[in-house]
């Protein structure tokens, strides 16, 4: 039967598509997340949870997979995202692709992505509690259950 049936894909096709679906949603919503946060100048971290969502998603309906595999596909793409995100949130988006083809900016942008996330105020914590949790909710929504 699976001669007949063209969309049938081996584990192996099933998880190069959760990672082809997982890049392209992780720099999607990475992108977008910046483009909010550099327009409004608000931090608005919940949104990691929703990034974290939206990546786990589209593995799960690409990739289609039970095994842990997939669900780490989907916590290092989510981390992706918010690694995308920050960085646009950081230089602005007109600037990222500057800033992707000049290396001499790499340090700054890389010094100011410290600073936002390792400072000691209660905002910087709560950002890095719930990116965590993001990267959690991809990890758990990248698999069937």
């Amino acid at each position: 039967m699976e001669i007949w049936n063209a969309r049938s894909l081996d584990n192996n096709q099933r998880f190069i598509a959760a990672i082809i679906a997982g890049l392209i949603a992780a720099i999607v919503l990475g992108l977008a997340y910046g483009i909010i946060y550099s327009l409004f100048h608000i931090m608005m971290s919940v949104l990691y949870i929703g990034i974290g969502y939206g990546v786990g998603q589209a593995v799960r309906k690409y990739g289609r997979g039970v095994h842990k595999r997939f669900a780490w596909v989907g916590a290092i793409m989510t981390l992706l995202a918010i690694i995308i995100g920050d960085f646009t949130a950081i230089v602005g988006f007109p600037a990222i692709f500057a800033w992707i083809v000049r290396p001499s900016l790499w340090s700054t942008v890389l010094h100011s992505w410290m600073a936002m996330n390792l400072s000691t105020n209660i905002n910087a914590l709560l950002g890095l509690m719930l990116k965590g949790i993001g990267i959690y909710v991809g990890y758990q929504q990248s698999v069937i259950f």
